[in-house]
């Protein structure tokens, strides 16, 4: 088979480019979550060694949380035929914005 990324495992067929660019922009969303997630928890330990105010422990925990739960939709979302895993696609979209909005934009 030539790309095994554009065939969903759960039905074996191809996906449609569309669902690919989508799944595929969710998965960078998802890892950039990650990494800042990574980022806020080296803050809060370089804050907590200078006696500088950090992020928070709140705000980093809830970071590693959203984190989790979108790299979890983004991999489910894979192996799941049509509309749920769509869902899941967008799933990923909507905390992603929840965060940018709730935790850094409000």
């Amino acid at each position: 088979m030539g790309d095994a990324g554009a065939v969903s495992p759960a039905i074996g067929r191809r996906n449609s480019l569309v669902r690919r660019l989508l799944s595929g922009v969710a998965g960078s969303l998802a890892a950039g979550v990650a990494l800042l997630a990574v980022a806020m928890v080296v803050a809060q330990v370089y804050a907590g060694m200078t006696g500088i105010p950090g992020p928070g422990i709140a705000e980093v925990i809830g970071h590693l949380v959203v984190a989790a739960v979108m790299v979890v939709l983004q991999q489910r979302s894979d192996h799941e035929p049509g509309r749920v895993g769509l869902a899941m696609v967008f799933g990923v979209y909507v905390i992603a914005g929840a965060t940018l909005w709730f935790w850094w934009w409000s």
